[in-house]
């Protein structure tokens, strides 16, 4: 993903205070990828809508729109948001498929006594919808599906420059295979 390399899709994913936004912002920066944030954009929906049933749903669909949008100018792009249902990750699947992109799901994991403290320091850095109690987690838990991603398993708790270059490797690798794929079809064209 590189300037270089084939564009490619890269979604984060993990539970509250797992690091996804720290890992995903490093992760545009060294990139120079457009970084896409659900948590903005719904923050932002509400701020200009007022709370509405349907403004998480809303925020999705406009998060996919501007993806789709940065995959037409031929850029890589970061979605940062949790994933926690299937349904959102069969979306990406099906966008980069659409692009005829390779895509990286960026799992962020971490012990839960770090996972527990940083949740409790956040207090709504980014949006009112961030979870900053423990109790408060525990309560959302249950609505994370569990699913296989095929993705890149971060621990989040080690240094951010492991982390990132552990993900770096595995874009390259996913790049690789993807180049690998493309030459085969090509040849049996």
């Amino acid at each position: 993903m590189t300037r270089q390399g084939k564009n490619t899709l890269i979604v984060m994913r993990g539970y509250p205070g797992t690091g996804k936004s720290t890992i995903a912002q490093a992760l545009a920066q060294t990139l120079q990828a457009p970084l896409i944030d659900r948590d903005i954009i719904r923050q932002m929906a509400v701020d200009i809508l007022g709370e509405q049933p349907e403004i998480g749903r809303f925020a999705y669909d406009l998060l996919f729109a501007l993806s789709r949008k940065q995959l037409e100018l031929n850029l890589s792009i970061i979605i940062d948001t949790p994933l926690t249902y299937h349904r959102t990750y069969e979306q990406a699947r099906e966008m980069a498929h659409t692009f005829h992109i390779p895509m990286l799901v960026v799992h962020c994991q971490c012990p839960p006594e770090l996972q527990k403290r940083r949740i409790e320091g956040r207090k709504g850095a980014v949006s009112q919808f961030q979870i900053t109690s423990w109790e408060e987690w525990e309560g959302w838990k249950p609505r994370f599906e569990e699913y296989e991603d095929h993705g890149c398993i971060v621990n989040t708790a080690n240094p951010i420059h492991d982390s990132l270059s552990h993900i770096l490797s595995c874009l390259q690798q996913l790049q690789t295979s993807q180049l690998t794929r493309d030459a085969i079809n090509f040849s049996e064209a």
